[in-house]
């Protein structure tokens, strides 16, 4: 793996930021410029921006570099090739400066007072965590709204992260978190789609406190032709292999420091069964649906019914939860 830095990290007295900012780039070179403005208009303005060019077809690149050109806050981090998104972000972790850290997507913006309100709750909560609310957008209209249920947890478990209400959302893109959460616990981005799946509870179960704003700060953009909506069978597979992936990594995770809870492992499994139901009906839906469907169903008997205990951990009823799901996809 090579990774390059067009600028180095300020030395001799000049002060760290306070918060960085990581930004993975790849294909996104017409939305990157409204997100860079955005996270630059930020009311609070002591934070480093690192773009991370995931080797970025297009001239991504050259946006980052007039940026940089610009504002010393911006910084260009280049991979030798293509890694994902997960990777992206490990590399932003690592060249990290900031005592905080939040993560953006390079296709999303966000309101001016986001880092500010986030800051200001996460001082008043001392938490380790703070997480905001976040509009869905597409093509400037707001289609719906990733919700969160404000207010502070003292030691706010994993048991509820994935239950019923807006309590808690997964994603990496909506929080600010002390950097030390990451580095201190070896907590790093696996590549896998559903890589926020895999790393948030595991950030989480080390946070002492969260705190959280229902106030929409971040704009996440929907779009049709991204990897999270492409509706074809080999990104379904893929969708599959990520999801049980994440399961893995959990419970290897949770099984390791003895921090089993049937209530996490009953609301993960409510959060999972809906995401396999959603793919089994993409798979109905495109053209050849009974070679789709079947292609769909073995991946996740590949996985559902296999040895590995991490799978276990979530269905001791593996064989059950299959049956069930081949019997709702059969005709009449």
């Amino acid at each position: 793996m090579t990774v390059s830095s067009e600028a180095a990290a300020p030395g001799g007295a000049e002060p760290a930021p306070l918060i960085s900012v990581v930004v993975p780039v790849y294909g996104t070179e017409a939305y990157l410029p409204q997100c860079l403005d955005s996270i630059l208009a930020q009311t609070h303005a002591n934070l480093e921006v690192l773009c991370v060019d995931d080797c970025s077809p297009g001239n991504a690149a050259e946006i980052i570099r007039d940026y940089a050109g610009r504002d010393a806050r911006v910084r260009l981090i280049s991979h030798a090739e293509n890694q994902g998104l997960g990777s992206a972000r490990n590399t932003g972790i690592r060249a990290a400066r900031g005592a905080l850290i939040g993560f953006v997507d390079s296709d999303d913006w966000l309101e001016p007072e986001m880092y500010a309100r986030l800051l200001e709750l996460m001082e008043r909560a001392q938490a380790d965590i703070v997480q905001c609310s976040a509009a869905r957008m597409s093509e400037g209209r707001n289609i719906g709204s990733y919700p969160v249920s404000g207010g502070t947890r003292t030691r706010y478990t994993i048991h509820s992260m994935f239950g019923e209400g807006p309590t808690f959302v997964g994603a990496a893109w909506n929080k600010l978190y002390k950097t030390s959460l990451f580095l201190d616990n070896d907590i790093f981005y696996p590549d896998i789609l559903f890589e926020d799946v895999a790393t948030t509870p595991r950030l989480v179960h080390c946070a002492k406190r969260i705190a959280s704003l229902p106030e929409s700060y971040l704009n996440y953009r929907y779009r049709d032709d991204s990897i999270v909506n492409d509706i074809s069978i080999a990104r379904v597979e893929k969708r599959i292999d990520g999801l049980f992936s994440a399961m893995i990594i959990l419970a290897g995770y949770f099984a390791a420091r003895r921090a089993y809870s049937l209530e996490f492992v009953l609301n993960f499994r409510r959060y999972l069964m809906p995401q396999l139901e959603r793919n089994i009906r993409i798979a109905q839906e495109v053209e050849d649906r009974g070679e789709a469907l079947e292609r769909c169903l073995r991946a996740i008997e590949v996985h559902l019914m296999g040895s590995d205990p991490g799978v276990r951990y979530f269905f001791p009823d593996q064989v059950k939860v299959m049956q069930g799901l081949r019997n709702r996809t059969r005709p009449g």
